[in-house]
């Protein structure tokens, strides 16, 4: 009886490393696409979706447009935006307008840190809403808020599709003359 449990644990072990090395070729094989604007570049693993909406800024009133591109994967979506405030107040500092991004989203707060991408400074938080996971990476440069969200099951803000996502979102330096 040993021998017959110690030879099913190994193939149920030699299962779970089969899909384990199948999701991990899957992932790596992913075709990835690089998005370039004279002021950013970034890589959504898939063909993105374009698409334009205009929002109402809070406090100012202003209309501006959010730009935003998507790409679905099975049960989880990548979403990257790129929104120009003109009219910000000048009290407004761009570490509180991360936080105010932050903090203007539903769900359960799990995780936050302040970093700087390209040397502008930005938050990545991690939120829990009705069972899924919303991990976001917000930068905010040159009167523009960028955000990078990956929306998942559990797990999804350390995946590694979701790491190398938020990693390559570089600010491009503006051109001298």
């Amino acid at each position: 009886m040993a021998l017959w449990k110690s030879a099913r644990a190994g193939r149920v072990g030699v299962a779970i490393l089969a899909l384990a090395l199948a999701l991990a070729t899957s992932a790596a094989a992913q075709q990835w696409t690089e998005l370039k604007d004279g002021a950013f570049s970034i890589a959504m693993p898939g063909t993105p979706e374009r698409s334009a909406e205009e929002v109402t800024v809070n406090g100012t009133g202003e209309v501006v447009d959010q730009v935003e591109f998507s790409v679905t994967l099975g049960a989880v979506e990548f979403f990257f935006s790129h929104t120009l405030y003109r009219k910000m107040p000048a009290d407004l500092s761009p570490v509180q307008m991360l936080l105010n991004s932050r903090d203007g989203r539903t769900g359960h707060l799990l995780a936050d840190r302040a970093l700087t991408v390209s040397g502008a400074p930005a938050r990545e938080y991690v939120h829990e809403e009705e069972g899924w996971i919303l991990a976001t990476r917000a930068v905010y440069a040159d009167n523009t808020l960028y955000q990078l969200i990956v929306v998942g099951k559990a797990g999804v803000q350390t995946a590694p599709a979701t790491r190398r996502f938020f990693d390559s979102f570089k600010l491009t330096p503006p051109a001298r003359p």
